[in-house]
């Protein structure tokens, strides 16, 4: 998910103000943390980062997507041993600003602007998270993949020469991820959406053809 752009400007304006605040440039597939790093506190200030954690059998699930303007890590007013486990990677080419998490709270504590503004972020945040895990938790795949691909449309995503263009770079394994599924089955379903003329794709980007199409899809029960 990304955070809206009105939040976000202000946002990360006074992040990147902090005396702790640090700028960090990583290149795709670039781990940000292997485990939430206590007092530490990220914002991704441009492309994207995947939050996933890893199961028993060693697979790794994709919790969330992360782009402008979202927090992770040990985020504030939070008990730190939350998902301790989860690890944060670089999708394409990012830049994320890594904070001191007291220093978080006590802006926040101080400013009543910012506080607004954290509050705002961690409450789109947790909204986003609770409507995927609902839709996870009950959906048929199809549905399942057709309501992340319009979710994903939140990132930037604008009209190409026949459709709306994906800009975040995602794997058929890591989409997999996203989707709690094995990856012949998403890519057996995205290959039904590109013969059906709902989606287009090539190696890097996925194009949505037909909205309209693709949205019935993700509140059907089929």
């Amino acid at each position: 998910m990304q955070i809206l752009t009105e939040l976000s400007s202000p946002f990360l304006s006074i992040c990147g103000k902090l005396q702790s605040a640090r700028k960090i440039d990583l290149k795709p597939r670039t781990m940000v943390y292997l485990n939430r790093l206590p007092g530490k506190v990220f914002v991704a200030n441009r492309g994207y980062v995947r939050l996933v954690y890893p199961e028993p059998n060693g697979r790794l699930l994709t919790r969330m997507l992360l782009g402008k303007g979202a927090l992770f890590g040990d985020l504030p007013f939070r008990p730190g041993e939350f998902l301790s486990s989860e690890r944060a990677i670089a999708s394409g080419t990012t830049c994320v600003i890594e904070l001191a998490r007291n220093e978080l709270e006590e802006q926040a504590s101080t400013n009543v602007h910012f506080q607004t503004l954290l509050l705002q972020t961690i409450s789109a945040q947790f909204a986003a998270l609770d409507r995927r895990l609902q839709w996870q938790l009950v959906s048929p795949i199809r549905t399942r993949i057709a309501a992340v691909l319009i979710d994903l449309l939140c990132f930037s995503g604008g009209r190409c020469g026949h459709g709306h263009l994906i800009d975040v770079r995602l794997t058929h394994e890591e989409l997999a991820e996203l989707v709690v599924s094995a990856r012949p089955v998403v890519s057996e379903v995205l290959a039904e959406f590109k013969s059906q003329g709902i989606v287009d794709y090539t190696r890097a980007f996925i194009c949505l053809l037909n909205l309209g199409r693709l949205r019935a899809i993700s509140v059907s029960d089929e």
